[in-house]
């Protein structure tokens, strides 16, 4: 009676299941006409990097500013815990560097873009 109950279900789950498909395909037939426009905004691939690149050089200002702030706190809270106090001077250090080398290729990527367009 069990089995019965299960092969029964699974007949129902499986026309259901077609017709849901067939439902959903007469679905995406008729919408098809739609026109959907460029998420990107342009069909330029030089303006394209551009503005990946502006995104990334904003993300990594937002991350910057994110770990000066927190080797800062650690600096200040660090009770004159030597080892913490060197842990916070290697966190700016280490975030003002890596801020230098985006800047750094940023900066190249840029003039290589004014050199080759």
């Amino acid at each position: 009676m069990r089995k019965n109950k299960k092969m029964l279900f699974n007949k129902f789950s499986c026309f259901f299941l077609v017709l849901w498909s067939v439902l959903a395909a007469n679905q995406a037939i008729a919408i098809s006409s739609i026109y959907i426009s460029n998420p990107i905004a342009t069909s330029d691939f030089s303006v394209l990097v551009s503005n990946f690149l502006k995104w990334i050089l904003s993300v990594a200002g937002a991350l910057t500013l994110l770990m000066l702030v927190t080797g800062g706190v650690f600096y200040v809270t660090s009770s004159g815990n030597e080892q913490k106090i060197e842990t916070a001077k290697k966190m700016i250090i280490w975030t003002i560097l890596g801020l230098m080398l985006i800047l750094a290729s940023y900066s190249i990527i840029v003039v290589l873009d004014k050199i080759l367009t």
